[in-house]
C-alpha cells in the first residue's frame, strides 16, 4: 500500500477545488482577435467526433488540413488530404509541405484524443496571441492524460511561462517560432524529445514558451498507448544528453510571474505591439 505524505494528500484534496474555481474566475483581459491558423491534424476514424468539436471550438479562423490514419471520416472528408498508415510527424510535416501556412498564420498540431474542457468556442489562440507565446498549450485539467505536473491548470492563473511545452496532444506555435521549428527533424516520428529541442530554443533564441490555463483542456488517451514507447524514449534521451539535461521535469518549470485573471495583459508584455510581434 503506498503511503502517501501529508502533503501530496491535501494537494490531492485541494487542487481540484482550486481548478473549479479557476473555471469560472472573470478575466478582465485585453485579448486581440484570433488571429489565423492552418490546423494540422492526424486523425483516426473512432475519434472523429472528438476533432469535430475541436474544430468548432477553434473557430472559423483556423483551416485544417488533415491525415486519416484508417479511414477517412465523412464529416471530416473535405479536409481530408491523405489516408494511410504512418508515423505522427513524418505524416504533419508532409501536410505542412502540402499546404503550407501563410506567412502570418499560426499552426496548430492537433492530435484526435482531446477537448477542451469547457463547452463552446475556445479562446485558446486569442489569449496565445495576446500573451506573445511562440509555442503554447492549454494547460492539463486534474484527471487529463498528461506527464508533467507543472503543465496542469493552476489556480487564479491565465497563463504563463515555461521552460517545457509538451509535442501534443494540442500546440500552437507562432509565425516566428516556425522559422525555428519547421520543418520537423527527420528523425522525429511520434514526437517525444522534439519538444526538449523547443526548450533549447527558449534558451538560445529567446522564444516564449507558455501554458494557457484559461482555456484548460483534457487529453482522453494515455501517453504513448498507440506507438512503440522504447524507440521513442530513446529519441528523447538524446535530445535530453545534447541539452544536458536528465530528465524533461527538469525543464517543465514556471517562469515568474504569472498572468492573473485580474490584469488586463500579460505582465511579461512591454506594449501593445510586443504580444502581437513575429
Amino acid at each position: 500500500m503506498q503511503v502517501l505524505s501529508p502533503r501530496t494528500r491535501a494537494t490531492r484534496v485541494v487542487r481540484p477545488v482550486l481548478q473549479r474555481l479557476n473555471a469560472h474566475m472573470p478575466t478582465r483581459a485585453m485579448l486581440p482577435a484570433a488571429p489565423p491558423a492552418r490546423l494540422y491534424g492526424v486523425y483516426r476514424a473512432a475519434n472523429a467526433p472528438r476533432l469535430l468539436h475541436l474544430l468548432a471550438a477553434l473557430g472559423p479562423g483556423v483551416r485544417p488540413s488533415l491525415h486519416a490514419l484508417d479511414a477517412e471520416h465523412r464529416e471530416l472528408a473535405r479536409w481530408t488530404a491523405s489516408v494511410g498508415a504512418g508515423a505522427r510527424m513524418p505524416l504533419l510535416q508532409s501536410l505542412a509541405d502540402a499546404a503550407p501556412p501563410e506567412p502570418d498564420e499560426y499552426v496548430l498540431l492537433a492530435d484526435d484524443d482531446l477537448t477542451f474542457a469547457r463547452q463552446g468556442p475556445s479562446a485558446f489562440l486569442r489569449f496565445v496571441a495576446a500573451a506573445g507565446l511562440d509555442i503554447a498549450q492549454p494547460a492539463h485539467v486534474l484527471g487529463s492524460h498528461g506527464t508533467y505536473e507543472n503543465l496542469e491548470v493552476r489556480a487564479a492563473t491565465t497563463a504563463r511561462q515555461v521552460g517545457y511545452v509538451e509535442v501534443g496532444p494540442l500546440v500552437a506555435v507562432s509565425p516566428r517560432a516556425q522559422r525555428l521549428v519547421l520543418p520537423f527533424p527527420a528523425e522525429a516520428q511520434m514526437g517525444w524529445g522534439l519538444d526538449v529541442v523547443w526548450s533549447g530554443l527558449a534558451r538560445t533564441q529567446g522564444l516564449r514558451l507558455g501554458v494557457v490555463d484559461a482555456t484548460p483542456m483534457v487529453h482522453h488517451g494515455k501517453v504513448g498507448a498507440a506507438y512503440d514507447s522504447e524507440v521513442e524514449r530513446r529519441l528523447l534521451d538524446q535530445n535530453l544528453a545534447e541539452l544536458q539535461v536528465a530528465s524533461p521535469h527538469e525543464l517543465s518549470v514556471t517562469l515568474p510571474p504569472r498572468w492573473r485573471p485580474w490584469q488586463r495583459r500579460a505582465p511579461w508584455i512591454v506594449d501593445a505591439g510586443d504580444a502581437m510581434s513575429g
